[in-house]
This record gives C-alpha cells, structure tokens and sequence, in this order.
C-alpha cells in the first residue's frame, strides 16, 4: 500500500531572528567600534603631524677670568680660558629630542667700531637625548686662541665707549621622537653677540642670554 505524501508547509518569507536582543546589541557595538577606531585615526594624524618645537639654548655664563680686575690669584689673571653655562630646554611635551653632536664657536669683535670679528675657541657636546620638559645644563672651561687681550682690556675700561663684544654660534642637528618613529633631522642654528664687563663676564643679562635662529 503507498503511503501518502505530506506536502511541507511553505518557509515564512519573513521570519524573525530568534534573539533579536542579540542583533540589536551586535549593531550597535559595531558602530562603537568604528567609532572608536575613527577617534584614534584623528587623533594619531593629528598627534604626528603637529609640528614640534624647536628646544632653546641659554648662556647661563661666561667667564674670562684673566679680565677680572677683582682677582688678584695668578693662576686666575694668567689664565686665558673661559668657563661657560649651557642650558637646553626642551619645551615639547610628549616628544623627546635627539641631538646630535653640538659645535660651539666663541668669537670677539675687535678693531674701530667692531668692524672685525677673530674665532677664539671652539669645543663640541657629544650627542645625547633629552625627555619632554626637561633642562640640560652643559659645564665647560675652553681654551681660548689668537685673543687681542691688549684690545679687550682697552675697551672694558672705564674710558672707553666702545664696548667689548662677544658672540657664541651653535650648529647641531635634532630628530624629535613621537611615540615609537623619530622625525628626519632638523638643522639647528644658534647664536648671540653679548657684551663683557671688567669682571670678565655677561653684562645685563638677567636669567641667561638666549641664542637665537639664524637663518
């Protein structure tokens, strides 16, 4: 005898999730998702393309002893060194910076009116980093060469208007680091002209001279 065939109910064109609790959170936790990654795309573009601050270099001091008239040691009156202060800041914040090997120049200008300028002394700092918001202070005594002291000492007088004229130059390159890359190398060119007195140090200079860019 054949069995008879039962025909199969038609599937529902719409039929509903079985949780649809589920669906709903899964929704709308991908949409956080991708929220939350486009904040973090912004906030990385931003974070790398904002350009940083170059680090500032002061001349907390400087010092000939053999131009101050209030020492009466011989060790110190012959002695025709110069003892500096440098000081680096690094004014980023987040970011580090890397230096590499800094070249200092020490010059005086000497002749009617300041007209010539003779190189002195020169020394250099081997490279190293700096953390964010942090000083450096740089302690050294230079050995000063071919110095017109007789020319110096006229125009640190009493009687003399023309004043004795210093200057230090600066030239380093910096990378500054963002997270885990650092930047290319940035060209880093500083300096000041500063005047001395007949204690053989900065005149008017309140906190440090501070080098400035030179193009």
């Amino acid at each position: 005898m054949a069995s008879a065939e039962i025909p199969l109910a038609p599937a529902k064109a719409n039929s509903k999730p079985r949780f649809p609790i589920l669906s709903f959170i899964s929704n709308y936790f991908l949409l956080f998702l991708a929220i939350v990654i486009t904040v973090i795309l912004v906030a990385l573009i931003t974070w790398f393309g904002m350009h940083p601050l170059r680090p500032r270099c002061t001349l907390g001091k400087f010092y000939i002893p053999t131009l101050d008239k209030a020492s009466n040691a011989t060790q110190t009156v012959n002695s025709t060194a110069i003892s500096i202060e440098l000081s680096f800041w690094n004014r980023n914040t987040e970011k580090k910076v890397y230096y590499d090997k800094v070249n200092m120049t020490f010059s005086y200008y000497y002749g009617i009116n300041n007209g010539l300028s003779i190189r002195i002394g020169n020394t250099s700092i081997p490279p190293f980093h700096q953390r964010y918001l942090r000083t450096k202070d740089h302690v050294e005594t230079i050995q000063t060469f071919g110095v017109p002291w007789e020319d110096v000492r006229m125009k640190i007088s009493n009687g003399s208007t023309t004043p004795a004229i210093f200057r230090v130059d600066l030239e380093t390159h910096v990378r500054f680091k963002n997270g885990l890359w650092k930047t290319r190398r940035h060209e880093l060119r500083l300096g000041a002209n500063f005047t001395v007195n007949d204690h053989g140090r900065m005149m008017s200079v309140d906190n440090g001279l501070r080098l400035h860019t030179i193009f």
